[in-house]
């Protein structure tokens, strides 16, 4: 019986060797999970916006390639597209998947310009990530076609020549600004946060303002979802055309973006906001 008890202890050796793999697997882990910490906000946008970008873009290619997507299971592509990319870098960054809402939340929620910046590189790899995932699985496709058909898969301009540049400009700045207040109001704890479905009804917002307001532009509303697959359309075979069509349009959806989203945040907080912090209510 005297030595009965010994039989639930370890080896000394054994548990020596152990710790010493658990400490090698450690440090490898660590090394990771340190560098993922220090870039892990970025990491989120990256993979956020790459998903907002492959869900619709895909949907805009279905749409080109198919009889089956209309306008509105394109636009609502693009809504659940930004409802899981929200999901994914959420709780890790606040998933603004966006260079135009980074710049409001710098203005109006202080986000600091550090952040800006890590985050509009990050929202920008991830749309060329995203709309290179769509380029990938509609290869063999987009080959077969015409460029010019093919060349809206991946960035946005006037749907007809109907629409001005100025009316695209216009709607581009409104539909970032509207997309804005769906983001601030259902953020404010003093209104109607939405906690858990807040990403399903940002990305029904979207998908409404596809239906509303975007047949004239393709409705950009991001200067990194338009931007970056610009430069793989450019490098992909579609050259400086993607740049110089439509009159140079491209900067339309970098700069009616970056304006309207500053427009919805100041007439959220000038008009509703007064749960926190405002330049408007301090």
């Amino acid at each position: 019986m005297s030595h009965h008890h010994h039989s639930h202890e370890t080896d000394p050796l054994i548990e020596r060797v152990e710790r010493g793999v658990a400490h090698a697997h450690y440090e490898a882990h660590s090394k990771w999970a340190g560098i993922r910490h220090k870039f892990r906000k970025g990491f989120a946008e990256f993979l956020g916006t790459a998903i907002l970008v492959a869900f619709g873009s895909g949907a805009i290619a279905q749409m080109v390639f198919s009889q089956n997507n209309s306008w509105f299971t394109m636009s609502l592509g693009w809504g659940l597209g930004l409802t899981f990319g929200i999901f994914v870098a959420g709780g890790v960054s606040g998933a603004h998947l966006n260079p135009a809402v980074s710049l409001a939340m710098v203005i109006f929620r202080g986000l600091s310009w550090a952040d800006f910046v890590i985050y509009s590189i990050a929202q920008f790899a991830g749309a060329f990530a995203g709309a290179l995932v769509v380029y990938i699985t509609n290869y063999s496709a987009i080959k077969e076609a015409a460029a010019e058909a093919t060349i809206g898969i991946f960035i946005t301009g006037r749907q007809s020549d109907a629409v001005s540049t100025t009316a695209a400009f216009v709607a581009e700045f409104l539909g970032t600004a509207l997309l804005l207040l769906v983001i601030l109001s259902t953020s404010d704890k003093g209104n109607t946060p939405a906690g858990n479905t807040q990403p399903l009804i940002i990305g029904l917002a979207l998908t409404a303002i596809g239906t509303s307001f975007g047949y004239q532009t393709g409705f950009a509303l991001n200067p990194a979802r338009d931007l970056a697959p610009r430069f793989l359309t450019a490098v992909f075979g579609w050259g400086l055309e993607a740049f110089s069509r439509q009159g140079w349009y491209f900067w339309v959806p970098i700069v009616a973006p970056f304006l309207g989203a500053i427009g919805g945040a100041f007439t959220y907080d000038l008009l509703v906001y007064a749960s926190g912090p405002s330049p408007l209510n301090n």
